[in-house]
């Protein structure tokens, strides 16, 4: 058995070892469902669905691959939860079990621990940070870090405005910073679209858009 396969069946006694932890619980399943791309310089097409029960977040599954291209794609399976949760500030962590595809991806197999902080100043100004490296489960693998976003937001009510920053290491290269003001549309039932203006390094200009919508099913 190979080591993806071991890691996949790992995954797999996790989730079911949360289903007989909840399976007591009476708490609402919400399905998250996220969309994400980018034009031009930066382009990337990300897909990604996870499931919330009470302070249990699995499964969570997803694809992203980078500037239009089959060179290079990776394919994630994680589990997680939360951690903290107070008036100001939640904290949110997963394992992510995280496969590169494609021919420039050298069959490389990472360990993703994932987190995010959600923070609110006052009940209309907030912002999260989402932080994970890249750790190497084979010989294929680079250490990489990924500041993937801290941002912080004004809500304005059907609109949020704010500005943030991200930043990307790879292995023992230069931190590359990727600051950007950001725009969310609050569409209701629809969801939420975001839209954000990206400076990349190189002086290169990006926009992403942003989608998510959450489904809940009642206990």
């Amino acid at each position: 058995m190979n080591v993806t396969v071991r890691m996949l069946v790992g995954m797999a006694c996790v989730f079911r070892a949360l289903d007989t932890a909840n399976a007591q619980e009476t708490a609402a399943v919400d399905t998250h469902v996220i969309a994400r791309t980018a034009t031009d310089e930066g382009a990337y097409h990300y897909v990604q669905v996870f499931q919330q029960r009470g302070k249990w977040i699995y499964p969570d599954v997803g694809y992203v691959d980078f500037n239009n291209s089959d060179e290079y794609r990776e394919v994630w399976v994680a589990a997680g939860g939360i951690l903290l949760e107070t008036t100001h500030l939640t904290v949110i962590g997963e394992g992510h079990i995280t496969k590169a595809l494609g021919p420039a991806s050298d069959g490389a197999l990472y360990l993703q621990p994932w987190m995010l902080a959600a923070y609110n100043l006052s009940p209309r100004l907030g912002g999260e940070l989402v932080y994970f490296p890249y750790l190497p489960l084979n010989e294929a693998g680079r250490v990489q870090h990924v500041l993937e976003r801290t941002k912080l937001e004004y809500d304005f009510g059907h609109v949020k405005l704010g500005g943030g920053y991200a930043g990307y290491r790879f292995g023992d290269g230069d931190w590359k910073s990727k600051p950007f003001v950001t725009a969310t549309i609050k569409a209701g039932p629809i969801g939420a679209i975001e839209f954000w203006l990206q400076r990349l390094p190189g002086n290169h200009v990006t926009v992403q858009v942003r989608y998510a919508k959450t489904v809940r099913q009642a206990p």
